[in-house]
């Protein structure tokens, strides 16, 4: 589900220093089947393998950002998939300690691929657009400020009629309210006045069978009836990328 994802925005429009890492070999192939199969797969350590995903999937990925903050560029941004497999120097990442730090060398190796091979260019941008404003309308005991001692920790775990439960420990209101967003149909800002960690404690009650919408709405129903908040309907500003340039990718 959708909720599970944690892509975020954090730092996503914010533009890398010279010099990014790179990946040693790339090889990027057309995907002409036209299956529904897309996303990225498990590879080796600082690897990229991505399988029948669109150019614009892959800015997204690279700098952290949705879709509706993707501006400009041709049809094709959207319509034309490619599969690649991308690997770094042995040992590039010996370095790294966490799956965070492993995540951001991977977007930036993954930028510096998109604007070598593709000669993708973008410069940020800012747009008015619908949003929701994710608001605090009453207390809940299920959302609560973290204890200073607490550790971060999230767990989901299934229970009696299907449901699930989604609990965690000392997670910033920023990474809440992104992965809100994640399932709701626009954007979701932050007016809930709340700072630092929270804990939370949800049950949600997906369909049986339902579509990605109606578990997404069942996510944000859990959300919103369970922890006192509103996603109340408005217009607001946010960031962008504009693509200034793209090309088809160069050969292998």
């Amino acid at each position: 589900m959708k909720l599970l994802l944690a892509f975020g925005l954090c730092g996503g429009l914010a533009f890398l220093a010279a010099a990014p890492p790179t990946f040693e070999v790339a090889v990027i192939k057309p995907n002409k089947t036209g299956a529904g199969n897309r996303g990225f797969r498990r590879a080796g350590p600082g690897e990229l393998n991505a399988l029948n995903d669109s150019l614009k999937m892959l800015i997204e990925y690279a700098y952290d950002v949705r879709d509706y903050q993707i501006e400009g560029g041709p049809k094709w941004l959207d319509s034309e998939s490619y599969d690649i497999l991308a690997k770094p120097e042995a040992g590039a990442d010996a370095d790294l300690t966490t799956n965070a730090e492993r995540t951001a060398r991977l977007r930036l190796r993954l930028q510096a691929l998109l604007a070598d091979r593709f000669q993708l260019k973008l410069h940020p941008g800012a747009k008015e657009m619908a949003v929701y404003h994710l608001r605090q309308v009453k207390k809940s005991s299920l959302l609560k400020p973290a204890a200073a001692d607490e550790t971060f920790s999230w767990n989901l775990s299934g229970g009696a009629g299907g449901t699930l439960r989604s609990k965690a420990t000392k997670e910033s209101i920023v990474d809440f309210v992104q992965l809100v967003g994640v399932s709701a149909d626009r954007p979701v800002i932050d007016k809930t006045g709340l700072t630092g960690d929270i804990d939370y404690d949800i049950l949600i009650s997906p369909p049986a069978g339902g579509s990605v919408d109606e578990v997404n709405r069942a996510i944000i129903y859990a959300v919103v009836d369970q922890l006192g908040l509103k996603l109340e309907p408005a217009k607001d500003t946010i960031e962008v990328l504009v693509v200034d340039r793209v090309d088809k990718p160069s050969e292998n």
